[in-house]
């Protein structure tokens, strides 16, 4: 028997229940859609830790950090040492010598391999005091 829109009695029933999905597409679609999660082109690099600057690097870094700390006069420079606080990863101890030094603070000139990351008041953790500096060309 035909229905007003020329459906029999059978084909009503398969658009009624014409929604239940194959087990197959489904595990194909669920498929895609782990595949597309599982990979991705967008991965981080990978880490690599700082390494200390070059003597270079460490001219031009300290060059500007006197221009920041509006130093003047001959300066005084330690060895490059490590950190684990500070805007870099390694630090040069500078301080001002001379008879016009007098009183004036430390600082620490930071940097993460050859880039000068900053010039901030030496710290009691810096040990500046306690290093010998020896004078900066």
């Amino acid at each position: 028997m035909q229905s007003r829109y020329g459906l029999t009695r059978r084909g009503r029933r398969a658009l009624a229940f014409g929604r239940r999905k194959s087990p197959r597409a489904l595990a194909v679609v669920l498929t895609l859609l782990l595949a597309g999660c599982a990979s991705s082109a967008n991965l981080p690099p990978a880490y690599h830790p700082p390494r200390p600057p070059s003597a270079k690097a460490v001219q031009e870094g300290v060059k500007k950090a006197t221009a920041e700390a509006k130093l003047t006069g001959s300066l005084a420079a330690s060895a490059v040492r490590h950190t684990d606080h500070g805007p870099g990863s390694y630090f040069v101890c500078l301080r001002q010598t001379g008879p016009s030094a007098g009183g004036r603070p430390a600082y620490s000139v930071f940097f993460d391999n050859d880039d000068y990351k900053g010039i901030q008041s030496s710290v009691i953790s810096d040990a500046c005091e306690a290093k010998s500096l020896v004078p900066f060309k």
